[in-house]
């Protein structure tokens, strides 16, 4: 893993639990104590952490920089994710099991679901996609448990995925942070990407839907490759180079005309 990734990582990490150890990290990168304290050091010289005692803590500055990420990806393609969307639901039937993971994009499939079917059942790990669906009360949505993550208003961790794993779903609407033929689905959110997997292994056909922005490009924490999922929804502005490498490798895409 290359020294910026680790990084990026790291930061991640400390989005999430606010402190750490150095040997917490030392096992979640399989690097050594020694690297981890020179990655720490030179975060500590960027502004981003704080060395204490035995491993780190986010920077006051690091932090609200951080509370900023979710509200600047919700609008970034936002006409993008809205066109995938409108697509993605037209795989779905009245009456169907469907999950939504906690994202931007399936916070767009949320919006179009509400004006268009009356019955649905729908569950999700993530409250933005509940207040939506609450707007229809023809719909059962079902919230899963577990560890409440501020930054992203999901739900994670053991109990999280144990609800999901109770439950038969028709279609699951997945949406990462890139894919790739080379690395498949991959995302920054570590604890994203356990509750991503337990859909998979719970859902009849398994549909990611991405802006066509998110196409080759990879993030740190593998979630799976592309063949573990049946389809990729995207908008109509894919490059039609890509849409081709994708189909000489089976890979199924729906988008737009």
């Amino acid at each position: 893993m290359l020294q910026e990734q680790r990084h990026q990582m790291i930061e991640s990490f400390l989005k999430q639990q606010k402190a750490v150890k150095a040997s917490e990290l030392a096992t979640l990168l399989d690097i050594s104590i020694d690297t981890v304290r020179r990655d720490l050091e030179v975060l500590e010289k960027k502004g981003i952490v704080k060395r204490v005692h035995g491993g780190a803590v986010l920077t006051q500055k690091s932090d609200n920089a951080l509370n900023r990420l979710f509200s600047e990806r919700e609008v970034k393609n936002q006409e993008k994710k809205h066109e995938a969307a409108l697509a993605a639901i037209e795989l779905i039937e009245e009456g169907q099991a469907i999950a939504l993971n906690g994202g931007t994009t399936t916070i767009e499939i949320a919006k179009v679901l509400v004006n268009k079917f009356k019955r649905l059942t729908i569950i999700t790990n993530d409250l933005r996609i509940l207040s939506i669906l609450g707007e229809n009360k023809n719909f059962n949505v079902i919230l899963t448990g577990g560890f409440f993550n501020p930054e992203e208003y999901t739900l994670y961790g053991k109990q999280c995925e144990e609800i999901l794993s109770d439950f038969n779903i028709d279609i699951a609407f997945l949406t990462v942070n890139g894919l790739s033929l080379e690395h498949g689905l991959t995302d920054f959110r570590m604890h994203e990407v356990g509750v991503i997997q337990t859909i998979i292994s719970r859902s009849k056909h398994k549909v990611v839907v991405a802006d066509s922005s998110k196409f080759e490009t990879s993030s740190y924490i593998n979630v799976c490759p592309l063949k573990d999922i049946n389809l990729i929804v995207t908008d109509s502005s894919l490059p039609s180079d890509i849409a081709a490498e994708y189909s000489k490798q089976d890979i199924r895409i729906l988008s737009p005309h």
